[in-house]
């Protein structure tokens, strides 16, 4: 292990606590990340669903699709995902609910990497939330954005770009903010392999598989974000573009500071109002892109 590796090691051990009930039970997760995509919506309207046809890329298990089908007034919903499984569980959560309580058409279909199950001009609507840095080609998936949108159609999105105090997604093994800025790709996932064998870590319901058998150390031989097909890394300056060359105008992009509040929250608004530490002090993003 390199001397940068054992340093994020040792701190990253120093700071590891048990897990919220939230991430150790599936069923709390499932219901949390409900919670939160209520919460991310409330970033924007139910104009922007309401007699359109709306499509929910990378819609995982469908809390955002689900909530907006109950609570809006879209005419169709299509939750699209890659991973078979989240579609799954995505149908049968559907399935559960009173289909007096929705207000139009919901289906989910398995998606591709670098193409959508969806006709040309036959969306008005896109919502991309807490997916945009998992997007490996981007480039490709933001022409198929514009292939599906009609003309002036939308693309909503909520997104935590690579720079931000989490942005490396290892918070879990790795409990410190711009662990993958200070110490490096390389250094981290020595850390998370090492960790995620400790005895002081408590495995994640992600850490099992459907058997409740432990996933083996996912960690091991792998140095970089892009070993996993995870991470983009994907930064704002860099969206700007691809968002710019793929047919998009940006009518809106919201950087949101640091902290909940108190002290916490003037100093990341503080950090976020100077150019060489915005997109570090960045807790989340809010855009919305127009098709032209």
């Amino acid at each position: 292990m390199s001397v940068r590796g054992a340093l994020c090691f040792r701190i990253s051990k120093a700071l590891m606590k048990p897990p919220p009930a939230r991430v150790a039970d599936a069923g709390q997760y499932a219901q949390w990340r409900h919670d939160e995509m209520v919460r991310s919506w409330s970033h924007f309207s139910n104009e922007a669903v309401d007699g359109k046809h709306v499509l929910d890329f990378g819609c995982g298990d469908g809390p955002l699709s689900l909530h907006l089908a109950c609570t809006a007034r879209p005419l169709s919903i299509v939750g699209v995902d890659v991973i078979p499984e989240a579609i799954e569980r995505a149908r049968a959560a559907a399935a559960r609910i009173d289909p007096l309580l929705r207000a139009c058409p919901l289906e989910f279909r398995v998606g591709h990497t670098q193409r959508l199950p969806v006709d040309d001009a036959s969306i008005h609507t896109i919502l991309a939330f807490d997916c945009m840095e998992h997007i490996m080609n981007p480039d490709a998936i933001m022409a198929e954005w514009r292939r599906v949108l009609r003309p002036g159609g939308r693309v909503l999105i909520e997104w935590s770009p690579f720079k931000s105090p989490w942005g490396g997604h290892m918070q879990s093994l790795i409990p410190i903010p711009w662990a993958h800025i200070l110490f490096g790709e390389r250094a981290l996932f020595e850390a998370a392999e090492r960790l995620y064998d400790d005895p002081q870590y408590v495995p994640r319901h992600w850490d099992y598989d459907e058997e409740g058998k432990r996933h083996p150390n996912r960690w091991r031989s792998r140095r970089r974000f892009r070993d996993f097909g995870y991470l983009n890394e994907l930064d704002v300056s860099s969206f700007r573009r691809i968002a710019a060359d793929s047919g998009f105008v940006i009518d809106r992009l919201e950087a949101k500071p640091l902290g909940s509040g108190g002290a916490k929250r003037v100093i990341g608004r503080m950090l976020l109002a100077l150019p060489l530490t915005r997109e570090y002090a960045t807790n989340f993003i809010i855009a919305e892109l127009k098709a032209r």
